[in-house]
Parts: C-alpha cells; structure tokens; sequence
C-alpha cells in the first residue's frame, strides 16, 4: 500500500457500520475514505428533531464520532481496536438539514490517536468544530 492509498474503502467502511449495532439505526453513508480522513453523512429525520425544527446536538457529535473512527480505520486497518476516550464540540450554528461531516486524523501513536472534524449542514454552513482522542485497545 502506497502512503496515499487508504487501508479501508468507502464499500468497506460503509459495510463495517452497517454491521455495528448502531449504524442502521442512525443510518450513517460513507461519502469518501482517504488516508486517515473519511467523509460520513447523516440524513435528517424527525426522531432527531428538537422543538423548533432543529437537530439535537448528539447528531452533529455521533456523527463526529463515527466519522473520526472510520478515519482511523482508513489509516490504521479495520481491525483497529480504537474506542473514544475524548470527544469536544463547539456548536457554531443550528443544524435544520442532512449532516455531513469530515474527519482528519491528525496523530495516531501506538495507544492513542488525535483528530478533527467539522460538522457541516447542506447549506454548506459549519454546524460544530470537534476534536477527537481515540485510545487504541
């Protein structure tokens, strides 16, 4: 594998969430997976509405959250035993449509991983910054 080449597919990683408890429930779909980055999109739905007609914040931070490990596993192998150890967000403006969000990992050590991602809605208007810590089991 070349140091451009991601160790997971899009085919790959979408079949990994599919195959987790929580994926088909929230219905994530991998946009794209490149070395240590990964795109993930999560369509609204009324479950995940609060009053007003605004997503809930746990959307923008799961999907974060789903996305950072996928962008793990673009890097390291879909083996990868890596779990959440740290996940902060900064909400910077209502989320009222389909979510996207993109991933980057920015350090990834033998026990622990660093990463970011920005939560972004169809308007293209940044919904939450995040950063990631990921300690691998």
């Amino acid at each position: 594998m070349t140091s451009a080449e991601a160790a997971l597919t899009v085919e790959q990683a979408q079949r990994i969430l599919d195959a987790s408890p929580f994926g088909p429930w929230w219905g994530f779909t991998v946009e794209a997976v490149g070395r240590g980055t990964a795109q993930v999109r999560l369509d609204r739905r009324e479950e995940f509405l609060r009053p007003g007609g605004l997503l809930q914040g746990g959307c923008a931070m799961t999907l974060a959250d789903v996305t950072g490990w996928i962008a793990i596993l673009s890097l390291l192998g879909p083996d990868d035993a890596a779990v959440t150890q740290q996940l902060t967000t900064s909400f910077l403006g209502a989320a009222r449509t389909d979510l996207f969000c993109e991933s980057r990992v920015l350090r990834a050590g033998r026990r622990t991983v660093y990463g970011t991602a920005s939560t972004t809605g169809t308007d293209g208007g940044l919904v939450a910054h995040h950063t990631l810590t990921y300690t691998r089991i």
